[in-house]
């Protein structure tokens, strides 16, 4: 009966997508059915300040991918191109901007400089 199916497996309450790239919590998502690729970004605590596109991969059933580049917008449409409603196994992820990447250049170029520096200041204050 179809009740049977809509209790069933075939026809699940939640979807499991993951979600990665700059949010502040990434990693596997579980949703309600009717979501859309704004809630699972909601839900993984929100993009980081910069950031870059939105790169959105669903599986159909026939085998073929619906590949998108989504510059993000949290008011988009719920359904809309920008903000498709989600199925179970979506991947999203939120890309790097040009700052983004710059600032992560200058971490990696700045870091051992201030580990040196701070080696320093330690056995300097240590043979005080």
């Amino acid at each position: 009966s179809i009740n049977y199916a809509i209790q069933s497996s075939l026809n699940p309450k939640f979807i499991k997508v993951f979600v990665g790239g700059r949010v502040k919590l990434p990693g596997s998502v579980t949703l309600i059915k009717s979501a859309t690729l704004n809630d699972a970004i909601d839900l993984s605590g929100g993009t980081k300040i910069f950031k870059g596109k939105v790169k959105y991969l669903s599986f159909n059933n026939d085998g073929s991918i619906d590949k998108r580049n989504i510059r993000y917008d949290n008011k988009s449409k719920r359904g809309s191109q920008k903000n498709p409603f989600l199925k179970n196994g979506d991947l999203i992820y939120v890309g790097n901007s040009f700052l983004s990447n710059s600032t992560e250049v200058i971490k990696e170029l700045t870091d051992p400089i201030q580990g040196i520096y701070s080696t320093y200041r330690l056995i300097e204050l240590l043979t005080d």
